[in-house]
């Protein structure tokens, strides 16, 4: 199964603490979801949003025992989905991605979330939380 990874887990070291293996991934692009900040969070969610677009990561071929460990690792507020990405040389692949349920997105913010931003000021505090 592939697993497109929109906000910390598409950082390598994270995906490292997390499931304790290394994966393949490309640059890929979800269509009509949008990625913001969560309320008082470091990560971000996304939700369905027609015409928006989030550029992250898709990481290929993820096994069973990582995925229970990816699943344990997301909050409650998350379920699991079966999307279609596209990555950066057009290929279409299917992949599961972490979507925030309906009933949670009070909790996202109408600023975006940077990759660049976590990883230069949360990404070290984050890491110690998750090893």
């Amino acid at each position: 199964m592939n697993i497109f990874a929109y906000g910390t887990l598409q950082l390598p070291e994270v995906m490292l603490a997390v499931t304790g293996r290394e994966f393949d991934s490309q640059p890929a692009r979800l269509d009509n979801f949008a990625r913001h900040r969560l309320r008082g969070r470091s990560y971000p969610g996304i939700r369905p949003n027609i015409g928006a677009w989030v550029d992250a990561l898709v990481y290929l071929a993820i096994d069973t025992p990582s995925l229970v460990l990816l699943d344990a690792f997301e909050d409650s507020f998350y379920h699991r989905e079966l999307v279609k990405v596209y990555t950066s040389d057009g290929i279409e692949l299917e992949a599961e991605t972490y979507v925030m349920n309906e009933d949670s997105h009070h909790l996202l913010m109408t600023e975006a979330w940077d990759l660049e931003d976590f990883r230069r000021n949360q990404l070290h505090s984050f890491l110690l939380r998750h090893e």
